[in-house]
């Protein structure tokens, strides 16, 4: 295993590891620099390959660790805390599937228009009138979805006119 030296995979695994490192703090925050997310997966992959190679060429140094207690005891810390992380999703459905925006859509779909004007500061008037214009019938004390139903329409249809109306004074 002496094809690649060992000073040039370390060096490659710390540059892989400050790489990751950084991607995985900017999507942890939502910020978007050209393709974060794409170059965080690839050169995880690559980070992973290079650390399997790395652990291959220090394999007796690797296992001289484990005869210590205290190393025991951290990785059996770690399997620990990352299997919970693993396992109460798998246990408890609910947890997993909450997703903050569906519900933020599923409420405005189905609230009256006039409090969905109110949620993204729009004249709810001049959302009744912008439907009218497309010769969609509807009220202020109507949803979405029943706007949608009654006008034989689909909800993204309905919410690309309304949020053409201006916005409230």
């Amino acid at each position: 295993m002496n094809v690649i030296p060992r000073n040039i995979l370390s060096a490659l695994l710390t540059v892989m590891f400050a790489v990751v490192s950084i991607t995985g703090i900017l999507m942890f925050f939502k910020i978007r620099v050209l393709s974060t997310g794409t170059i965080h997966i690839w050169l995880g992959l690559t980070f992973v390959a290079i650390s399997c190679l790395h652990l291959l060429k220090n394999w007796n140094g690797f296992l001289s660790y484990f005869k210590k207690r205290s190393t025991l005891l951290s990785a059996l810390f770690g399997v620990m805390v990352t299997v919970t992380f693993i396992i109460v999703p798998m246990i408890n459905p609910e947890e997993k599937s909450i997703n903050p925006k569906a519900k933020i859509v599923g409420t405005m779909m189905s609230a009256p228009l006039s409090k969905v004007a109110a949620f993204i500061d729009l004249d709810e008037e001049m959302m009744v009138k912008e439907l009218a214009d497309q010769r969609i019938v509807a009220s202020t004390k109507q949803s979405v979805t029943e706007i949608a139903k009654a006008n034989d329409k689909t909800n993204d249809e309905i919410l690309k006119i309304v949020f053409l109306a201006p916005q409230a004074q």
